[in-house]
């Protein structure tokens, strides 16, 4: 059994929670970690260490691990946290989501009531009361757990804002993968754990994210985010079906590169195309942290005819 039922589950976690630039809404989350996870192992990793910020942190959970960070990646400041839990799940969870009661316990049962799954989130829901939009096949799975009311679904990915995942399940398949630098993490981890043999389950219990909260505009960021999309197809999709990924990447961001309604956004779909016609999926938009831009992400002159390698 992963911990005794009749106590607190939350005394089997460990929750990683990362915080970038968000103080007054990470104030509320540590509130909601206090009163409804309230034997939980709390390690917070700042990614822009501010002392008056994590001080205020400290008071307010006192036993709370601060880890500073770079601002590398999520997944980054993840792994970084992991370091320093102790405990056989952890809860990895973004700054910006409210958790409310109950929450931990239906997750935890979840893990124990399925042995093969290794990774549990809840149904995230937006500051309107909307589901999250995950793209049109995620709409799906929500269809299926509405069919389950209270109960949980199989799905192929969970979405990262906040899962609780086997500790053990994670060493298996080497944590989150760093190199993904915006995005796609949370796709990328569970699909090596379903190829290591284990389950993702979503389950029919909300929490609020606040979504966006310290993400920035910069169409570097929709680079990114496209560039980690692809790495996934590299890696899990066969030769036919990255052919056709490239060939749909060109023709989008030519397309919007010539449609977008500012220099900015005309540039970053012209990374797009670039990237995709070259194939140059390895090179990110950033430097050491997400805040230095490499020599290509920066703008391209509006009278750039055409994709072509801009870095």
């Amino acid at each position: 059994m992963l911990g005794d039922m009749r106590g607190d589950p939350s005394a089997d976690v460990s929750v990683v929670i990362v915080h970038h630039r968000v103080p007054e809404v990470m104030a509320q989350t540590l509130d909601r970690l206090r009163r409804h996870a309230p034997r939980a192992e709390i390690v917070l990793v700042d990614t822009a260490p501010d002392e008056t910020v994590l001080a205020r942190a400290s008071a307010a959970l006192p036993h709370v691990t601060i880890v500073r960070a770079p601002n590398h990646s999520y997944a980054y400041a993840v792994d970084l946290g992991l370091k320093r839990a102790r405990r056989r799940l952890a809860m990895l969870m973004n700054a910006d989501v409210y958790l409310q009661a109950g929450v931990v316990e239906r997750l935890v049962a979840t893990l124990e009531a399925h042995p093969r799954v290794a990774a549990a989130a809840p149904l995230a829901r937006t500051v309107a009361g909307r589901r999250e939009d995950h793209g049109p096949l995620y709409h799906l799975h929500y269809l299926r757990l509405a069919l389950r009311p209270g109960g949980s679904v199989r799905v192929p990915w969970l979405p990262g804002s906040l899962m609780l995942v086997r500790r053990a399940a994670l060493a298996q398949v080497g944590g989150l993968d760093a190199s993904l630098r915006f995005y796609n993490e949370d796709v990328d981890l569970c699909l090596r754990l379903r190829a290591a043999g284990h389950d993702c389950r979503l389950v029919d219990v909300p929490v609020l994210h606040l979504g966006g909260a310290s993400t920035p505009t910069s169409p570097d960021f929709l680079v990114e985010g496209v560039r980690g999309a692809y790495q996934l197809s590299r890696r899990y999709l066969p030769v036919p079906l990255r052919r056709a990924h490239r060939i749909i990447l060109i023709a989008w961001g030519t397309a919007a590169a010539r449609l977008s309604a500012t220099p900015e956004r005309r540039a970053g779909y012209r990374r797009i195309a670039a990237m995709a016609l070259d194939g140059s999926f390895d090179d990110p938009p950033f430097g050491a942290t997400l805040e230095e831009r490499q020599p290509c992400a920066q703008a391209v002159p509006d009278d750039h005819r055409g994709p072509s390698r801009l870095c």
